[in-house]
């Protein structure tokens, strides 16, 4: 099973994901949901995750930074793939360069999603133990 965490400040379209991504392949399982960066490591403090999908423009931490602290608390050990309604080569960019494996511009196609999540989910499941980053 590959789990999941979805970071994003809009809770119906976290809702979304989960209900798509569980629907669509039984070996994807969302086990943690957040609705800003700080939150999601709070929770990572309770729950193993392989990838994590993250809204880049959320209140309290953004996806970027919550980027950044994966990487560094987890390093290549979970997969990242962030998201946004914004169409910007600066956030593609930063997001990239916080570390993340990929990043989709909404409207973007559930099933390209659900394919990214299962490619990054069996190549990162395994791979590393998590580690405790602050959610300060």
């Amino acid at each position: 099973m590959i789990r999941i965490l979805i970071t994003d400040d809009y809770l119906p379209f976290r809702q979304v994901l989960k209900d798509f991504l569980e629907t669509a392949s039984p070996q994807l399982k969302v086990v943690a949901q957040a609705a800003n960066g700080r939150e999601a490591l709070q929770l990572l403090e309770r729950h193993r995750i392989d990838v994590a999908l993250l809204d880049i423009r959320m209140p309290i931490m953004d996806g970027v930074e919550l980027c950044r602290r994966l990487r560094q608390g987890w390093g290549e050990g979970v997969g990242i793939i962030t998201y946004t309604g914004l169409s910007s080569p600066r956030l593609t960019a930063q997001s990239l360069q916080a570390g993340a494996d990929l990043h989709f511009i909404k409207p973007f196609e559930l099933f390209a999603l659900k394919k990214a999540v299962l490619s990054l989910g069996k190549s990162r499941k395994g791979t590393t133990s998590p580690m405790v980053v602050s959610a300060g």
